[in-house]
């Protein structure tokens, strides 16, 4: 089992990460979220332990999901993956549709390149 401290310092990376693919700054995470850019830098940098409604600020904010949070050692899919996953449970059933027809289409006229 991983230790405490390890799974810390990864949660911080994990915002971390999310944070700078989305090219934002703390203060600008700070003003999404409502969390403090210091806390922020503590959480990313020296792995403080936010509490369950910081931590769901942030992961709202950031678009990702909570999931790698939760469940650390199971393998984590990409953020962009876990973005889309975050805009489509907010998304209503007709949303769903359209975007699943779109995908659809869009698998169907897909070529993959020639290896």
């Amino acid at each position: 089992m991983a230790s405490k401290k390890k799974i810390y310092k990864e949660m911080g990376f994990r915002l971390k990460k999310a944070r700078t693919d989305l090219k934002l700054t703390y203060e600008e995470l700070s003003e999404k979220s409502g969390v403090s850019s210091r806390y922020i830098k503590e959480i990313e940098n020296h792995g403080n332990v936010p509490s369950i409604e910081k931590l769901g600020q942030l992961i709202r904010a950031l678009h990702i999901s909570a999931d790698p949070f939760f469940y650390p050692n199971v393998p984590a899919d990409n953020l962009d993956y876990q973005r889309l996953l975050v805009y489509l449970s907010q998304c209503t059933e007709e949303q769903i549709t359209t975007i699943l027809a779109i995908v659809e289409a869009y698998l169907r006229t897909y070529k993959h390149p020639k290896e």
